[in-house]
């Protein structure tokens, strides 16, 4: 399946879908925090998995971003598709956990994680967002455009 097959296959009518499958479709996002310098920080991150209509992702303990979204609990990703000139963005609210069954979800979700840090699995943390919006664009005349709100039962 082409990269424009897949976006015009979307059901662009369910938010969280749409969310979901660019994530998966495109496994290496760039999420942006604010450094504890005040200057906006972009790095590479890795989606893990939706589960009854929230995002869940992972860091590290150690990690600079970590200290990042305590101090400043807000995070936009950006994917990108070139080809198609297409885009998702989306930003929320970060909200740790520690709850073991969705870092060990985090892994199994992730090779990557699973081969840097099996074997510290007590630095890696979870979270997930609230407050997620959702925007998606292209520049191509046949896929639209939508903006989404992708509420779950955390949101306030």
């Amino acid at each position: 399946m082409t990269q424009l097959d897949f976006f015009k296959s979307l059901n662009f009518d369910d938010g969280l879908e749409v969310t979901k499958q660019v994530l998966e479709r495109f496994p290496l996002q760039y999420g942006t925090t604010l450094g504890l310098d005040g200057h906006p920080q972009i790095r590479p991150l890795e989606f893990k998995f939706e589960d009854e209509g929230i995002l869940y992702f992972d860091t590290v303990t150690f990690y600079q971003s970590y200290k990042e979204l305590l101090n400043h609990p807000f995070l936009q990703i950006c994917v990108c598709d070139q080809e198609t000139m297409t885009y998702l963005r989306l930003g929320g609210k970060v909200n740790f956990t520690t709850d073991k069954d969705i870092i060990n979800r985090c892994f199994v979700q992730s090779p990557v994680l699973t081969s840097q840090f099996g074997q510290q699995r007590d630095k890696v943390i979870a979270y997930y967002l609230t407050d997620v919006w959702v925007e998606f664009n292209s520049f191509l005349p046949e896929l639209p455009k939508r903006n989404y709100r992708l509420k779950n039962k955390y949101d306030d």
